[in-house]
């Protein structure tokens, strides 16, 4: 199998997913998804309930932001205790480089699968967007 220059993309995102998972473990991986989860799931519902009993568009824009950062603060804290307490550091280290490097790989192969989606040049001849989706679908 021959890289293409997409390939290498997607290799640079996911080495830099498993550098980063190194640095803030799997616990600050998964606080973070949870935090981001926990805002948007904030802001969204705080956007549509805040319409009855506030008329300004800047008031209610800045009382959602400031729900949804105190609802990412919070779950965020609450998971990074929690796996961190399960998880010895060592382990949350190993295990972060892992799920991040996944999780970069998995960004790598939809950004080369939305460039050739798009038609942007240079984006065909991707092998492990092949591989990917002779397995997946």
């Amino acid at each position: 199998m021959t890289l293409a220059p997409p390939d290498y993309v997607v290799l640079v995102l996911a080495a830099g997913g498993v550098v980063t998972g190194l640095f803030i473990g799997l616990s600050g991986a998964l606080a973070f998804f949870s935090g981001c989860l926990a805002a948007s799931f904030a802001a969204t519902f705080g956007w549509r309930f805040s319409e009855s009993f506030l008329s300004s568009g800047l008031a209610r824009g800045l009382a959602v932001a400031l729900a949804a950062l105190v609802a990412f603060w919070i779950a965020r804290a609450i998971v990074r205790k929690t796996v961190k307490v399960a998880l010895a550091q060592p382990g949350d280290s190993i295990f972060g480089a892992v799920a991040a490097g996944f999780s970069g790989f998995a960004v790598g192969i939809g950004l080369v699968w939305l460039a050739q989606f798009l038609g942007i040049p240079g984006a065909e001849g991707s092998s492990l967007l092949s591989e990917v989706l002779c397995h997946v679908g």
